[in-house]
């Protein structure tokens, strides 16, 4: 008689709001995070991935649209690491473009921004990650960065080290 096993998986997520910028905390309704929307302009998140990651499914920057454009372009930059490391041991920059509509909640997938982009090395249990939001010169970018939304899988069974 043989036996099967399943891997069971749950999915789990974290939303890391916005913890700095250029700019000074903007709201708008209930909703707060940074603005960008002019050159140069940033709002940054951090975040620490728990113990029971194991698996990227999704991550987001989340934004309320302050304007209508077709598209609005940003950049994302991310560093990551182990705890005793150097911050910009796994980094990428990406850049976004996204159809929006003015006073809308809306996120883009930056899954990619968080490959390394020299080592390959994906997002790990156990890293800090900073996200940064910019407009760099001749992109559109009119929007509050509320934060970043990331899900991911962890064994069901996982125990805690």
């Amino acid at each position: 008689m043989q036996r099967h096993t399943r891997n069971l998986e749950a999915t789990k997520e974290l939303f890391a709001p916005c913890t700095g910028g250029t700019e000074s905390v903007h709201t708008l309704g209930g909703h707060v995070g940074y603005l960008v929307d002019s050159q140069d302009d940033n709002a940054h998140s951090e975040l620490y991935l728990p113990w029971d990651f194991h698996k990227l499914t999704e991550a987001k920057v989340v934004f309320l649209a302050l304007a209508t454009l077709t598209p609005m372009n940003f950049r994302v930059v991310t560093d990551f690491c182990q705890a005793e490391a150097a911050y910009f041991q796994h980094n990428n920059q990406t850049d976004h473009e996204v159809n929006t509509m003015l006073n809308r909640v809306q996120e883009c997938d930056i899954s990619q921004a968080l490959i390394g982009l020299v080592t390959n090395a994906p997002l790990e249990a156990k890293d800090y990650l900073g996200v940064q939001i910019s407009r760099p010169a001749g992109f559109n970018t009119n929007a509050q960065i509320l934060g970043v939304r990331i899900r991911y899988d962890t064994p069901i069974y996982a125990r805690a080290p």
